[in-house]
């Protein structure tokens, strides 16, 4: 910045809020956070057992693919013979 604009800037007295203002702002946030905690508590939050619940049939299917492929070769390798 220039020289000229800091101290302008500098002879600038503190800013305070303005207390009604400011109790305001204050009420407005607790209330919002309130809020928002019973939103959070409502809501359920996803843990390890959601994530279990979505693996599980990951593995389910991989685990038919890779037998299915197992007897596929099998077969392949008696008839073969």
């Amino acid at each position: 910045m220039s020289e000229p604009l800091m101290r302008v800037l500098a002879e600038l007295p503190p800013a305070e809020p303005d207390a009604v203002s400011a109790e305001g702002i204050r009420l407005r946030c607790r209330a919002e956070l309130v809020q928002r905690a019973s939103r959070a508590a409502a809501a359920p939050t996803p843990g390890m057992h959601d994530r279990i619940n979505v693996w599980q049939p990951v593995i389910a299917v991989l685990g038919i693919a890779y037998l299915a492929e197992a007897v596929i070769q099998a077969l392949r390798a008696a008839l073969m013979q």
